[in-house]
């Protein structure tokens, strides 16, 4: 009966540590998030870059509680900057919305929750950027559910 609680106990330290591995490798830095959105195209360089929007959210709430307020207004402005191109490129590709789309959803409740932490002047710049969010969301929802244009379907055939 030893033997296999210690196999056991062995067993699940090589999962975890694997899992841990693995973890590590699917999280890229900011920075190479930014150069594979740049160099990616279409449907993934918008997934892309609603994923770093969403990454963002997080380095702008270190920045706010750091007292760094004018850092952390930058990071959103950032957010509005990745969000933007993560709209335009899922409407003008029509590929991977939805994934752009639940991407954008989290990154506006994280910034929801954000702006629920920050002090009254901090807010409004933060409110409005959550408020855009809101539009490009539904641009990919107007984009997915859409009838496509004659043009389009002719060029499928």
């Amino acid at each position: 009966m030893r033997p296999l609680a210690s196999f056991l106990v062995l067993l699940t330290l090589v999962v975890l540590a694997l899992a841990a591995a693995m973890h590590g490798k699917e999280q890229k830095s900011l920075d190479q998030l930014r150069a594979e959105a740049e160099k990616a195209g279409g449907g993934h360089q918008a997934l892309l870059y609603a994923e770093l929007a969403d990454r963002l959210v997080d380095q702008a709430g270190q920045q706010f509680t750091q007292g760094e307020s004018v850092k952390g207004q930058a990071s959103v402005q950032e957010i509005l900057s990745a969000a933007t191109k993560a709209r335009d490129g899922g409407v003008s590709s029509r590929r991977k919305l939805k994934e752009t789309e639940i991407h954008l959803r989290q990154t506006q409740r994280h910034l929801e929750n954000l702006r629920r932490t920050l002090s009254a002047e901090d807010r409004p710049e933060v409110e409005a950027v959550e408020k855009k969010l809101a539009d490009f969301r539904q641009d990919l929802l107007n984009a997915m559910f859409s009838p496509r244009k004659e043009k389009e379907k002719e060029e499928k055939k």
